[in-house]
């Protein structure tokens, strides 16, 4: 860098992006900007102005320069525009970063030999001359030429965001939301902008506000009105798991989120003018209200009439969910017949080999006399050795018993325990060469009993699908720990259900003393959930008090890719870091960032593409954070974890290989549905088991994170061994908090009513089949 006075250089810098030095969980950017001159060294520019923008993007940024104490002079951007490259060096860095489809670095020299500064003109107005280039046919010439247009559609709408001041990044997203469809990606930005935030994942009410505002739509539409109360149910929903709001509740938060400092606001902030806007959405069968008697939030069990919000999808799950409960529940057992399942078991209770307690064996003979039961406890109570136990017993009457988990970790899990195949519950219901729930080669056809392991995990949507897909008479047992955290998805299933007095279960609370490195993770589990501080353990368990939370991050890389890995003769990925939340310097966000430069750093031969910020790099773990039964074979669902181990710059994807060998391949431009695993949130480990877990733990992260099943939930993901690092108080504090919070559900309810209200099924136009989807 120039050792001129820093009050001498311009306010705006203008150059190619070489490439990203750093991300941070909010968002702040540092970037090297290579400038046109050819023996410019670069610099620094940082600033969360910069979110989105990746390698190879010519850019224009204001601000001014500082300097740092460490890295010495920087740029600190406070806007950031794009802007098409203007010279030879620029156009060739831009093309070899693969911005454009079917460009890769090698073609883009040639390009660029060829046609010199006019290289971009020539695509732009007269693309058939790159036929003149070597290696380009018509086949590539036609896949450069969507590319180019593509680009030019994200250009304009980038064009247009900056103005808002949002981020340029989402300008792919949008137009990667309607590139299948008829719809104009810029029509829609102008004219139907609350729009995106049904179609495009990343955009939320805010955003689309902003823009509509913009555009003229006014604050009292009853377009804005409507959008803003379906995002606060889609929000409820998505972050804290609820299935319905009252609408009290609802027409506050709609209140609190429209409000501002115009005096006009308050005539479209009133109660009437909001249960218009309410009313005309039940109108259009996108909310449905109803009046439910549901338990009041004193604790005390009262019944109240409470008038709710519901999202149709959330009621369709809910609702028939209950219906296919029901119809387990009263469905004349295929089981009962096959043997003396008492009998059976008392012989069993006499073998020295058996050694099932008074819980152990209530809970087997439940599964084989009830056709729905629960089978609940924690951590070193022997579940395992109950279900390895149900599943002899049922092998040697010759009964047809099918064992899955929500996760493919689980099941993996799960066909150790019991020795025989397991498998995830989306692969159950939906079998890899099948195109429905009900295929005939799916297991469900012959199963007398379903065994589903890690219970706790079913949100209302997977668990109806998997209601839905058995049979009359099989027995379905839901296997799983109550004190966990809830699913990710929306719905407590297994609480609920545990609700509904009338189907059995049973809870086994004997701990039994461990004989391996578990032992002190189990005892200490089990003195989190009594309220008490765990206890260190040479071996197995151990507490780090770190006060600087700074210091915290270090320390986690360090123990994960160094001195733990040294220490126990095993490989880094044998260790998971479990955060309590994304945010904060010992967040999920942060950490992936320093992990993945500290254990994957970037080589030239590791193809690499930013997304969103990310680098995705050849090598990475990976995670899919939503269900997609169109990728992959046979689908690929949320919590399947892989690595990365084929990205084609040219082509524009990327193939990951998941734990369970299955490999995807994914286009850029769908790289949402990843997240980096080096570190995850303890909601995406459920589940999940590692050799050894982290957990740094933080004052930071707050109070309605650091909570006691929490931090439970974390440990109990641990084999062999769990630390848990930060600030002692934070531990306390999350030990002490076993206030959870109470999600919005009406499934026992649905269930125990004795009018339940089922929507109907729909028939498929096409095969005139009838189909509850």
């Amino acid at each position: 860098m120039s050792d001129e006075p820093h009050s001498t250089f311009p306010d705006a810098v203008e150059g190619v992006v070489e490439h990203l030095l750093h991300v941070s969980y909010d968002e702040r950017t540092v970037l090297r900007l290579r400038r046109t001159a050819d023996d410019d060294p670069g610099i620094t520019v940082v600033g969360k102005a910069l979110f989105g923008v990746r390698p190879g993007e010519c850019v224009r940024v204001r601000g001014r320069w500082t300097q740092h104490l460490r890295y010495g002079g920087q740029f600190l951007a406070e806007r950031c525009d794009r802007t098409m490259p203007a010279d030879e060096r620029a156009i060739r860095m831009y093309l070899a970063s693969g911005m454009i489809r079917g460009i890769g670095p090698a073609l883009a020299g040639a390009i660029v030999d060829r046609f010199r500064d006019q290289t971009l003109k020539i695509i732009d107005t007269e693309v058939q001359r790159l036929l003149e280039v070597h290696n380009i046919g018509d086949i590539r010439l036609a896949r450069i030429t969507a590319a180019w247009q593509e680009q030019k559609s994200i250009s304009e709408i980038m064009v247009f965001l900056q103005s808002l001041n949002i981020t340029p990044g989402l300008a792919v997203k949008i137009c990667t939301a309607y590139a299948d469809t008829d719809d104009d990606p810029m029509h829609i930005v102008r004219r139907t902008p609350y729009r995106l935030c049904r179609d495009v994942r990343g955009i939320g009410f805010d955003k689309a506000d902003k823009i509509a505002l913009a555009v003229g739509i006014p604050k009292h539409s009853d377009e804005r009105l409507q959008a803003a109360l379906t995002h606060e149910l889609d929000l409820a929903a998505g972050q804290a798991g609820h299935c319905h709001l009252p609408v009290r509740v609802l027409l506050f938060r709609t209140r609190t989120l429209l409000k501002d400092d115009d005096p006009a606001t308050a005539e479209i902030l009133d109660d009437v003018v909001l249960r218009h806007a309410l009313k005309a959405l039940c109108d259009q069968s996108e909310v449905i209200i109803e009046t439910l008697p549901l338990p009041a939030r004193d604790g005390t069990g009262t019944l109240v009439d409470t008038e709710i919000a519901v999202l149709p999808r959330l009621h369709r799950d809910e609702t028939q969910l209950a219906h296919h409960v029901r119809r387990l529940l009263s469905a004349r057992s295929l089981l009962a017949e096959l043997a003396p399942w008492a009998d059976r078991l008392a012989e069993l209770a006499t073998s020295e080999t058996a050694g099932l307690t008074e819980e152990q064996h209530h809970a087997i003979l439940t599964a084989l006399t009830s056709p729905v039961s629960i089978l609940t406890g924690g951590p070193g109570c022997g579940k395992t050795h109950t279900l390895r136990t149900l599943v002899e017993i049922a092998d040697e009457a010759h009964a047809q018993v099918a064992l899955a988990a929500p996760t493919g970790k689980a099941a993996k899990r799960l066909e150790e325990t019991t020795g025989r195949d397991a498998m995830t519950v989306h692969r159950l219901i939906r079998p890899p060469d099948g195109h429905t729930l009900f295929d005939h080669a799916s297991p469900l056809d012959s199963a007398d009993l379903i065994v589903i392991d890690e219970a706790s995990m079913l949100d209302t949507n997977l668990a109806r699908k998997l209601t839905a897909a058995i049979r009359d008479g099989c027995h379905l047992l839901l296997v799983g720990d109550v004190d966990q955290l809830p699913s990710v998805g929306p719905g407590r299933v297994l609480r609920d259900l545990l609700d509904v007095d009338h189907i059995p279960r049973t809870r086994l609370t004997r701990v039994f003393r461990q004989h391996d490195d578990s032992a002190a993770i189990v005892r200490n589990a089990h003195r989190i959930l009594r309220g008490e501080l765990p206890e260190d353990d040479p071996k197995a368990f151990w507490n780090r008090h770190v006060p600087d939370p700074e210091e915290v991050a270090q320390r986690v890389v360090d123990l994960a890719a160094d001195l733990m890995p040294r220490h126990f003769g095993v490989l880094p990925t044998d260790i998971q870091i479990l955060c309590p939340g994304k945010k904060n310097i010992a967040g999920m966000t942060d950490l992936n960032l320093r992990l993945q430069l500290r254990l994957n750093p970037p080589a030239d031969d590791k193809p690499q593409h930013y997304h969103d910020g990310n680098a995705f790099r050849l090598g990475d773990r990976v995670q899919q954070i939503r269900n997609n039964p169109h990728r992959g074979e046979a689908g690929i669902f949320n919590g399947s974890s892989g690595t990365i181990t084929a990205l084609d710059l040219e082509a524009h994807t990327l193939t990951v290989t998941f734990d369970d060998a299955e490999e995807a391949t994914y286009p850029f431009a769908e790289l949402d549905e990843l997240i980096h695993a080096y570190a995850l949130t303890v909601h995406r480990s459920q589940g999940s088991e590692y050799p050894y877990v982290i957990v740094p733990v933080i004052r930071e992260t707050g109070d309605l994170l650091l909570q006691r099943n929490l931090l439970y939930t974390a440990i109990t993901r641990a084999r062999q061994g769990a630390m848990i690092i930060g600030h002692a108080e934070a531990v306390e504090r999350a030990i002490a908090n076993n206030r959870t919070l109470r999600r919005n559900t009406a499934l026992t309810h649905r269930i125990t009513d004795t009018q339940p209200t089922v929507p109907a099924p729909r028939r498929n136009p096409v095969t005139g089949q009838l189909a509850w989807d």
